[in-house]
């Protein structure tokens, strides 16, 4: 029952994501050329509804119990959130994360991006609709990732768009291979080795902390803590055998716009002080049981989250019989598949297409 279960939510959760592509972010592709933020608007209220669907299948299919604590993210605000990257998995767990913190008018499609590794971007089905909702992919060269962190920033702030942009300071995941480069970085820079986190990398948090609040477009900076207290489904394989954590627990803390230091140095000392205490924080969980405390963050609809799970589990059957049926929309998917691809053959994603759109039609016509 277990493999079932495992097998189950991941044939779901694959085939949610390829039917949204080809019946619902395909045929909005238009609405970029007319509008980009109108596009992004569309896309993100697709995705922020997507989000429903794996909380659903976890809290209900497979029996985790996601435990938010903290501070809930505003929709009226701009944030950046930083969090411990304990598996491989983490992302599975954010989706109900989110759901449960954020709250506001507009959380039906208050978007969160994620700052990923380049190579997801070619992924497909996945990668492809993070591209379409205008996640930032990097490829850990520092001259080419700042470039493309700073024309995401520069984008929204134009648009006025309120977003969430969450970043993994660690870089990777908790394992024996990494917690041993991060002794050797504690013991080459005299700081203490680290049992429950890594020691984070600043630059890319210092450099669009910096970016965001020299434009005035970032309101607090969200530390989450993520800890796994009976199993760590430390990657895809603990999945797919069935094996989910009966218990998650995720803690925000918000830190205001004003109380970030506006210099380098000051930024680094920031994050490196949340990543001290965080470290406690675990320290302290793993021997007492205690964890932070805050406000539980949970929301009751089970409605929206009930109409998510009968949607997304009816698409893929009905964006395979209009596949067979309708011959101009098998057009439309392909078509946009292959300009999908050209366009990651040619440039560093649809989003970097995107955001080229948009600074043509502002020099041409002076549009959003």
């Amino acid at each position: 029952m277990g493999l079932l279960k495992g097998w189950l939510y991941c044939l779901l959760w694959y085939t949610s994501i390829l039917a949204g592509y080809a019946g619902l972010f395909c045929p909005l592709l238009p609405v970029l050329f007319f509008s980009n933020k109108l596009y992004r608007c569309c896309t993100d209220a697709l995705f922020t509804f997507w989000q429903y669907y794996p909380t659903v299948l976890l809290e209900t299919l497979c029996g985790c119990d996601i435990q938010v604590s903290g501070d809930a993210i505003q929709t009226t605000e701009t944030s950046l959130i930083v969090m411990n990257h304990r598996t491989r998995t983490d992302w599975n767990f954010l989706w109900p994360t989110m759901y449960h913190c954020v709250y506001g008018k507009n959380r039906y499609r208050h978007p969160t991006k994620f700052v990923l590794k380049d190579v997801i971007r070619h992924i497909p089905g996945p990668g492809w609709v993070m591209q379409l909702a205008c996640f930032v992919y990097i490829k850990r060269c520092w001259l080419l990732d700042k470039l493309s962190l700073q024309r995401v920033v520069e984008y929204f702030a134009d648009l006025s768009y309120k977003y969430s942009l969450l970043v993994f300071p660690e870089g990777t995941d908790l394992t024996a291979a990494t917690k041993s480069k991060s002794d050797d970085y504690a013991r080459k820079h005299g700081l203490q080795s680290y049992d429950y986190v890594l020691h984070p990398r600043t630059t890319g948090f210092v450099f669009l902390a910096q970016q965001l609040l020299v434009r005035r477009a970032i309101d607090a900076v969200y530390d989450v803590t993520l800890v796994y207290p009976d199993l760590v489904p430390q990657t895809e394989s603990v999945l797919l055998r069935g094996d989910f954590p009966k218990q998650v627990k995720i803690h925000l803390a918000r830190y205001p716009s004003s109380v970030l230091p506006r210099s380098e140095e000051g930024l680094r000392d920031f994050l490196e002080k949340r990543w001290l205490d965080k470290e406690r924080t675990l320290r302290e969980y793993h021997v007492t049981g205690q964890f932070l405390h805050g406000g539980i963050l949970k929301k009751e609809s089970k409605s929206e989250l009930m109409s998510a799970l009968v949607f997304w589990t009816l698409l893929p059957l009905l964006v395979l019989y209009v596949l067979w049926m309708v011959e101009w929309f098998r057009f439309l998917v392909l078509g946009h598949t292959v300009f999908l691809l050209l366009v990651n053959l040619t440039t560093d994603g649809f989003q970097d297409f995107e955001i080229g759109v948009y600074n043509l039609k502002k020099k041409l016509f002076r549009v959003k």
